[in-house]
Formats: C-alpha cells, structure tokens, sequence
C-alpha cells in the first residue's frame, strides 16, 4: 500500500532500448540523483506482470515504452497500470509519430503528467487540452548530458593536435521525418562535396557501415577539430499515420521508399505549423569533448546561440566558405569549445542531475494532488488469488513461456531472460514453444488468461 509520502517508484521500459547509451543514462537518473527507492520492470513484448503493481507510489514509463505502436507495451502492463492507485508519468520522445494514438494511450492509461519534449509555444498543437484533459506537461529536452564522461580520465586533446578539420556521422532516413529529418542528412552530403573540392581535411560519412558507437564515439569526436550538426526532432506529425500509408503506398508502388523531395508537396503543409527544432545528445556530447560545432542555425531547444556557443551555417550552405576559411584559427575555435562547456556541462543545468531534480519536484507538486483523499487506505485493486488461479496463470503460463517480470533494481540488457523463471526447467516445453511463430505465441498468450481465469474459478 502506498505511503503518506512518495517514496518508492517504479521506473517502466523496454529492456530492447537499454544498448542505446542516452537511453540507459536517463533510465538511472532518478536512481543515482534521488533518495527515492527506484525499482525497473520491462513492459513491452508481452511482458507479464508478477508483482502487484500497487506496492509502489509512482509509476514513471521512459520513453523507449513507446505506446503510440499498437501492442507494443504489454497489454497486461497496460491493465494493471491502468487500476494503479498512484501518481502516473509518462515520458514522450518522437511526439510526431501516431500522435492520436498517444493521445487515446494516456486518456485510457490515466496518466497524470507528460514529460515532453515539445517547446511550451507548441503545446496547444500536438497536445490540446480537449484531447488531454487534466494532464500536467512538463518540458524535458531529447538528451542530457553525460556525467560519466566527466568522470572518465579521458583526455581532450588540444584542437591543434587534431587532424580531422570537419567531422561528421549522419544517415539518409527519408521523407517521414521531413525537413528536420532531410537537413541532418544534407549537411554531411554538402559539406563533404564542399571540403573534398578544397583539401580541407574531413571524416563524413552517411551511410549505417560508418557509423560509430561506444567509447570510439568520443574518441573520433576527440581526434576532430570541429563536428557538424543539425537540429533533432521533426516538424512532420503524423496524427492520424496519413502519412505514413502514404510513404507505404508509395514504396509498394515504386520499390523503394520515398525520398524527401518527392515527398515535399505532402510534407510543407504538414510541417508549416510546427517549429520543435531540439537539441540532440550530440550537441552535449561535443561540448563536454572541448569540440566546437558548426550547426545549421535554429532553436536547440532554446540552450544555445549562433555566434556564441556555435557556429552557425546558413541551409543554403551561402557562408560555407567563410566559416571553413577559419578553421585554422585556433584561438577563434576554441572560444566556442570554452562557452559551449561552459553553458551546456559547467553550469550543471542540462545533466541528468538536473532531469532527476526535475522529475523529483513535479512528484511532490502533483503526487498529493492525484486521487481520492481516501485513496491511501483502499485495499489493493488486484483481488488476492487463489493458489490454483496463481499457479495456473502466472506460473505456468508466464514463468515457463518465458514472459514474467519482476522489478529489478537496475535495468536488465536486452539480452536478459524474464526476471522471473529459469531457463533450466521444463527445458523441451519452452523449447517447443519457442518453435512456434512469434505472432501465433502472442495470440496464444493474450487468449489463454481469461480461459484458465474461468477454469481456476469453479475450483476457488
């Protein structure tokens, strides 16, 4: 039964995201920054929950338990946070994508607060208050900075050292995400044609085999005198996934999916209300490796300005000479590197420090809020079950398909089994039921509850 006061909170996710760095980082923000009790359960592929749900204060769901995918958060999860008792945030990153969807999930889920990343002037677009009636919205942005690297012992090599002028990973996702989307790939394309045609020394690449990962990220960022950039986000939402039938139709018809420019007479009136430009991880990530950057000019979610804290490069690339004739001014580079640390690690205001304090001030503010004033001594709304119900449904069914969850204290890797049940019995049961087609398991899943439900209650 919940506290007086919120003290334990159980952080929801899908351990399938958990390899992406960022991801992982901002799952144990409130861990490491808070003196809550945090707990993590996995919620997606059907994941089943053996645990009353109830025993926790506050459910906060990461973004990467995306809800606006039909089945993809595991519709047992969905009930059971559907009766919880206490204060319910969701976190919300890729707003543009089946945004009515999302609307419909947190109606139906109850949450009571949003983390988005969406700025404040665009709140009443993608998130009106008739579709979202008494839901608190708090402003997040897509990424925060990494404390680790702070911490790391690595060492940023003065720019005079590094050998690589102009550096840059970026890849060519297409008209979905629209002219955000388009920009992130151009200007890796432009400004590879433009230095290759005047020697200036470059690594840019767009293509999946040359990106980077892991600790050889830092180190490329680390060996590049400055980095390109563009802003994060899209301005193309997909309400009522129009859009996306359209890009499917056209690829069925052609072969191929559509490029931007093909797709821009479906795109521009899509995008002409928005403007939800945002900073990306990459932008941190730099500033904290002493990289200067040259980015398109826009918003960055409002924490960093052109001229000050980076260069900025005109879309029409018309002062691409005039910013490449300088990257041999040292002392002009690295003033840009200084205030970029300075504004974005130095000042503290955009680590995950800074989101845990966030997130802990909006559970006091709004956790007493939330409920009836009795609800504190209701009763669990999960009915306690019967031996047999239990063993049935939550044993056999869970425990040796392979789908039980139980909170851990850390997030689990993707390749974790179920945190509940050993792969070591029933060893020919589970592997026969791995033999079958992944889809024909999830029907079989989502029929057989109610089945054993209505068996197990003629024998209570």
């Amino acid at each position: 039964m919940p506290s007086a006061k919120p003290r334990r909170i159980l952080v929801t996710y899908s351990k399938y995201s958990t390899f992406v760095t960022t991801t992982l980082e901002y799952l144990l923000a409130l861990k490491n920054f808070t003196d809550y009790q945090v707990d993590y359960v996995h919620v997606t592929h059907n994941a089943w929950m053996d645990f009353n749900i109830n025993d926790y204060d506050v459910v906060f769901q990461n973004y990467c338990a995306r809800l606006c995918f039909d089945g993809y958060v595991s519709p047992h999860y969905q009930n059971a946070l559907a009766r919880f008792r206490g204060l319910k945030i969701l976190a919300v990153q890729d707003d543009y994508d089946h945004t009515a969807i999302l609307w419909r999930a947190i109606r139906r889920l109850g949450f009571h607060v949003l983390l988005t990343c969406i700025p404040r002037d665009n709140w009443p677009l993608v998130y009106p208050e008739s579709e979202l009636p008494g839901v608190t919205l708090i402003q997040g942005i897509t990424g925060y900075m990494p404390e680790r690297l702070l911490n790391s012992g690595r060492s940023i090599p003065p720019l005079a050292d590094r050998k690589i002028w102009v550096a840059y990973r970026g890849r060519d996702i297409g008209a979905k995400y629209g002219r955000l989307g388009f920009e992130k790939y151009e200007i890796g394309r432009r400004m590879q044609e433009i230095c290759t045609a005047r020697g200036i020394p470059c690594d840019i690449a767009m293509d999946d085999k040359s990106r980077i990962y892991g600790d050889a990220w830092f180190d490329f960022l680390a060996s590049s005198r400055t980095m390109l950039g563009a802003e994060s986000g899209s301005n193309a939402f997909d309400f009522d996934s129009k859009l996306e039938e359209q890009i499917k139709s056209f690829t069925k018809t052609n072969g191929r999916p559509p490029t931007y420019h093909e797709f821009k007479h479906v795109l521009d009136p899509l995008e002409a209300p928005f403007d939800v430009g945002q900073i990306s991880p990459r932008v941190f990530e730099s500033a904290a490796m002493g990289t200067p950057m040259i980015l398109f000019r826009g918003k960055y979610s409002d924490a960093i300005e052109p001229d000050v804290h980076y260069i900025p490069l005109e879309k029409d690339f018309s002062n691409a000479d005039a910013v490449l004739a300088r990257l041999d001014d040292l002392e002009y580079l690295q003033g840009f590197a200084d205030r970029a640390y300075d504004r974005l690690v130095k000042s503290g205001d955009y680590g995950h420090r800074s989101l845990a304090r966030m997130i802990k001030a909006t559970i006091e503010e709004e956790y007493p809020k939330r409920g009836a004033s009795n609800w504190l001594r209701l009763p669990s709304v999960i009915p306690r079950q019967s031996p047999l119900k239990r063993v049935f449904r939550n044993r056999f069914v869970a425990r040796h398909l392979g789908y039980a969850e139980q909170p851990t204290e850390l997030p689990l890797p993707s390749n974790a089994p179920s945190a509940v049940g050993s792969t070591r019995r029933y060893p020919m049961m589970r592997r026969a039921w791995r033999l079958l087609p992944e889809p024909f398991r999830h029907r079989v899943m989502l029929a057989l509850p109610p089945v054993i439900a209505q068996i197990s209650r003629r024998y209570h």
